[in-house]
This record gives C-alpha cells, structure tokens and sequence, in this order.
C-alpha cells in the first residue's frame, strides 16, 4: 500500500503544483483541467481548472485539484486548509532549502531549527494557503 496526500485548491492548483514542481525538482507534473473530461459536472468557466494533479518526486508523490463549488475546499476561511504535509528528509541542508522555497511569499509558523527529535524542523503555510512540516531525521545513534 502507498499513501498519497491529496492538496485540494480554490482554484490555484495550477500555480500551486508548478510552483511545488521547481522546489521539489519533480521527475512529472501532469495537469487534467476539467476541460479534458467531456462528463465534468461543472460550468464553462472551469474548463481551465484542475481537476486532477499528478506530482511524482521519485518514488513519492502529491495529487491535488481545484475544488469546484460545493466541493472540499470550496467555502473554506481564509488561510490554510485543514490538514499538513510532512516532509522527511536525510540532510537538513537540503531540508533547510525545501523549507526557505515553501516559505517564500509565505508564513512561518515555527522557524526551521534544531528540536528534541530532529537537527532542523520547520513550519510554514505557503503562499497558497498549505501547511508544510519539514523534518530532518536525526543520526542514528551509535
């Protein structure tokens, strides 16, 4: 079995995923606008947006889409969306990086720095509105 985080977007999932796509040097996006599915339950002025988003960083992934009205994140406050991802890396230079990316144009909830568990942990909501938690796994102890 594999999980997969699924991010669901007013209408900025384009934006969003290309912008993921850069930060996380993805191997694939691949975009479905509601206009590429003849039976979308939606009106005309959504055939531009996502109905499907498809991220692949090796062998992870994030889906994502727009939520149409009435749907998920439609009707949501403003700010983030309930719900975060969790990010584990190996070396907390490279999580250190992923975490500076993601708070661009962003919010840091809880600066990137050494914790109890972890020599560099981070939270920040991004400028889409997502909450990220970046990790570093500590040395194994000897």
């Amino acid at each position: 079995m594999k999980i997969t985080p699924n991010l669901m977007f007013k209408t900025e999932a384009r934006e969003a995923f290309q912008a993921y796509a850069a930060i996380f040097n993805a191997d694939r996006l691949d975009l479905i606008t509601f206009g590429d599915m003849p039976d979308a339950p939606v009106g005309p002025e959504w055939k531009d947006k996502i109905a499907h988003a498809w991220l692949q960083i090796g062998d992870q992934a994030v889906m994502g889409s727009d939520s149409p009205p009435g749907v998920c994140a439609d009707g949501a406050e403003t700010g983030g969306e309930p719900g975060s991802v969790a990010l584990h890396f190996a070396l907390k230079d490279q999580a250190q990086r992923i975490f500076d990316a993601l708070s661009e144009g962003g919010a840091v909830q809880m600066p990137f720095a050494p914790t109890a568990w972890s020599p560099g942990f981070g939270m920040v909501r991004d400028r889409f509105g997502k909450d990220w938690m970046v990790n570093t796994n500590p040395e194994p102890a000897s």
